[in-house]
């Protein structure tokens, strides 16, 4: 006690000949003043280049955005409900008019503007295009058939639309309006080897199931495969037939190969995969 109150006298003593010295103050003022306007560059700087790093990443899942805009007839909400149609019948019209657009195979990732999680993903999903894409990688990575193309479907769960308020988002109301979708696709990877061999988080995965926003984790990774390439492969039902909660990988090297095995069922997605 001794020793903070002598700390105290000497601040006050030094606050006191501030007060007392008249000339002092104008001098504080304007060091303020100049302190102030000198660290705005810094500042504004800093804000850009985050939103710079933001926009990079983001940039990219925009190529393959389906937008919230027009509540159930967005495209968003188009697409999961032919996709829905599909894993209820195997409707063939829904079928076709997926097909059409984004071949018999393709991803699907929920992710959002601001996501760590969703940025280091990135860089896999890019590695991963660009092999698939190339036939200089053909021996290096052995795909299921060389004739599929790399496609990809992305929805943001924090995209801004005219249904947006203070206390609801336009990605809630897509969840509450198809409910069904992901009871389905929560349905459907409950006994790939992926989930059984403990690489799906149960509390995401319930979260996803139940359509829950609070906790709908970003990004979630969907990979949905139609029509009779999808029947061929140990009879799996036409739709989602892999989750994944993230992507797991070292670096965007080992985040691609992950891309590869969920896409071709081997490694950790293999019913070979050790328990």
């Amino acid at each position: 006690m001794v020793i903070l109150s002598a700390i105290g006298r000497f601040f006050k003593k030094i606050w006191d000949w501030i007060k007392q010295t008249a000339w002092i103050q104008p001098l504080l003022i304007v060091g303020l003043i100049f302190g102030v306007i000198f660290s705005i560059p810094a500042i504004v700087n800093a804000i850009k280049n985050g939103k710079t790093a933001q926009n990079t990443y983001a940039a990219y899942y925009n190529h393959f955005q389906l937008s919230l805009e027009g509540k159930e007839k967005s495209e968003a909400d188009t697409f999961t409900k032919n996709l829905t149609k599909v894993m209820q019948s195997n409707d063939k019209t829904a079928s076709s008019a997926l097909t059409e657009k984004y071949g018999n195979k393709f991803f699907v990732a929920y992710v959002s503007k601001s996501c760590t999680q969703c940025e280091e993903a990135k860089g896999g999903f890019e590695i991963f295009q660009e092999r698939f894409n190339k036939d200089a990688y053909k021996k290096y990575w052995s795909l299921v058939d060389r004739k599929e193309e790399f496609k990809m479907v992305t929805i943001f769960t924090d995209e801004e639309t005219e249904e947006t308020t203070s206390k609801v988002t336009a990605f809630s109301k897509y969840l509450d309006r198809n409910q069904e979708f992901f009871a389905l696709a929560s349905d459907a990877v409950q006994d790939v080897p992926y989930n059984t061999n403990g690489h799906i988080s149960a509390s995401a995965l319930e979260s996803f199931e139940t359509a829950d926003e609070t906790d709908f984790y970003s990004p979630t990774i969907l990979l949905v495969e139609l029509g009779s390439k999808a029947d061929a492969k140990k009879a799996r039902v036409p739709g989602v037939t892999e989750l994944m909660f993230g992507l797991d990988g070292s670096d965007k090297f080992a985040k691609a190969e992950t891309l590869l095995d969920c896409w071709n069922h081997t490694g950790n997605f293999s019913d070979d995969a050790k328990k």
